[in-house]
C-alpha cells in the first residue's frame, strides 16, 4: 500500500510537471488574447467614433443638399407663378421630368434652370415640358448647357434661328415650335439615347440617383432642423441679444475706465523709449543690470589680486619682484650667477657664486660660495672654505 502511494505521489508530481508547461502556455496565450482583445476593442471603439462622425457629416451634408434643393424649388415656383403657370398641376410633372432626365445625366437644378428659361418663351405647360425634354436630348448629344439650348429653342420659336443653326438645326423661316422640336429630335434623339446607354451615361445617371436619395434623406430631417432653427432664432438668439444689451454698459465702463487708460499708459511708456531727442535708449536700459554686475565682478577680482600681491603671492608682489630680479640677474629662472667682489680696484678680492633653487617661481633654497676669501654661506647651512 505504501509502495502504491509512492507511485501515486510520483504520478501526481510527474503529471503536474508535465502540465505546468502547457498551462503556462495557455496563460500566456490568454494574456496575448486579452491584449489582442483590448486592441480589437480599442480599434472597434475608434471605428465606432469615426463611423459616428461620418454619420453626422453625412446627415449634415444631406440636410444642406435638401435645403438647397428646397431653395431652388421655391425660386422656380415663384418665377413660374409670376408667368401665369398653375403650380398645383405643374409641380408633379416637374418632379416626373426631373426623374426621367436623370437618365441622361441631368441634375434637378439643371432641369429647373431649363424650365425657368423656357417659361420666358412658352406659356403653355405642355410646350414648356416638351421643349425642355428636347433641349435635354440636344444637350446630352452636344455637351451644351441645358439652359442655353432652351434659350435657342425659345428664340427659334419666336423667329430668331441663329441659335438653332449654331446647334445644327435647320428649319424654314417662320417654323412653329413643333417643327423645331421634330427637327431637333430627328437629329439628336438617337445620339442622346446612345449617350444614356453608354458606361459614362449610366455612371452619371447612377450618381444623380444617389444624390437624389441623399436629398430625400435630408428632406426627412428638415422638419427637425427647422424646429431647432426656430428655437435658435426665436428663443436663444433673443436671450443672447438681451444678455448683450445688459452687458453693454458694463463692458463700456470697463473699456472706458480700465482698458483705454491702460493702453494710453503703455503708449506713453513706449514713447519714452523712442529714438527721439532726450529719450531713453531701451537697449541701454535693458543692459544696465548686466553692466552693473560686470563692474561689481571687476571690483571683486581687483580686490583679490591686490590682496594676493599684498601677502606676497603671485606675480607682481614685492617678494616676487625681488626673486624675479635675482633670476633676471642670473639670466634665467634658477641656476647660478657670479658676482666678483672688487673693493678699491685692482684685482678682485674675492669671487662669489650664488645658486638659487626655484619651485613654482619661488626660491626654496639658496647657496652662496665665496672663493679667494674666507667665508661661505648657504641658506641650507654655512661652511668655511678657502683656497
Amino acid at each position: 500500500m505504501a509502495f502504491g502511494s509512492d507511485r501515486s505521489a510520483n504520478f501526481v508530481i510527474a503529471a503536474k510537471d508535465a502540465a505546468t508547461g502547457p498551462i503556462g502556455n495557455v496563460g500566456k496565450a490568454m494574456g496575448k488574447l486579452k491584449g489582442a482583445a483590448g486592441t480589437a476593442f480599442k480599434a472597434i471603439g475608434a471605428a465606432a467614433l469615426a463611423a459616428g462622425a461620418a454619420l453626422v457629416a453625412f446627415a449634415a451634408n444631406a440636410v444642406m443638399a435638401a435645403a438647397e434643393d428646397e431653395k431652388q424649388t421655391i425660386r422656380l415656383n415663384a418665377a413660374l407663378k409670376a408667368r401665369g403657370y398653375q403650380m398645383d398641376a405643374l409641380s408633379p410633372k416637374i418632379e416626373e421630368q426631373i426623374k426621367a432626365m436623370a437618365r441622361l445625366g441631368f441634375t434637378d437644378d439643371q432641369v429647373r434652370s431649363g424650365l425657368e428659361v423656357g417659361s420666358r418663351f412658352f406659356k403653355n405647360q405642355n410646350n414648356l415640358l416638351k421643349a425642355n425634354a428636347v433641349a435635354a436630348n440636344i444637350s446630352a448629344a452636344t455637351g451644351k448647357d441645358l439652359a442655353s439650348v432652351m434659350m435657342a429653342l425659345g428664340k427659334g420659336a419666336q423667329g430668331s434661328t441663329r441659335g438653332l443653326l449654331a446647334l445644327g438645326i435647320e428649319v424654314e423661316k417662320g417654323a412653329k415650335l413643333k417643327d423645331i422640336l421634330r427637327a431637333a429630335d430627328e437629329k439628336y434623339l438617337g445620339v442622346a439615347e446612345e449617350v444614356a446607354n453608354s458606361t459614362s451615361g449610366k455612371f452619371a445617371a447612377a450618381q444623380i440617383r444617389f444624390n437624389e436619395a441623399i436629398e430625400t434623406f435630408g428632406s426627412k430631417l428638415l422638419p427637425v432642423v427647422n424646429e431647432a432653427l426656430a428655437f435658435l432664432t426665436e428663443t436663444l438668439l433673443p436671450a443672447f441679444e438681451g444678455l448683450m444689451e445688459e452687458l453693454g454698459p458694463v463692458v463700456g465702463d470697463l473699456v472706458d475706465n480700465y482698458v483705454r487708460p491702460l493702453v494710453d499708459s503703455i503708449g506713453e511708456l513706449f514713447s519714452i523709449f523712442s529714438n527721439g531727442e532726450g529719450s531713453i535708449n531701451i537697449l541701454t536700459l535693458a543692459l544696465a543690470p548686466l553692466q552693473f554686475a560686470l563692474e561689481a565682478m571687476k571690483v571683486v577680482i581687483d580686490g583679490i589680486v591686490f590682496g594676493l600681491k599684498l601677502i606676497g603671492i603671485g606675480k607682481g608682489s614685492d617678494p616676487a619682484r625681488e626673486l624675479q630680479k635675482a633670476a633676471d640677474d642670473a639670466g634665467y629662472g634658477g641656476g647660478s650667477y657670479i658676482n666678483p667682489m672688487n673693493r678699491g680696484g685692482g684685482t678682485p678680492t674675492s669671487l662669489t657664486t650664488n645658486t638659487n633653487l626655484y619651485l613654482d617661481s619661488r626660491v626654496v633654497a639658496q647657496s652662496t660660495n665665496t672663493y679667494l676669501g674666507s667665508q661661505t654661506n648657504a641658506a641650507t647651512g654655512s661652511r668655511t672654505s678657502g683656497r
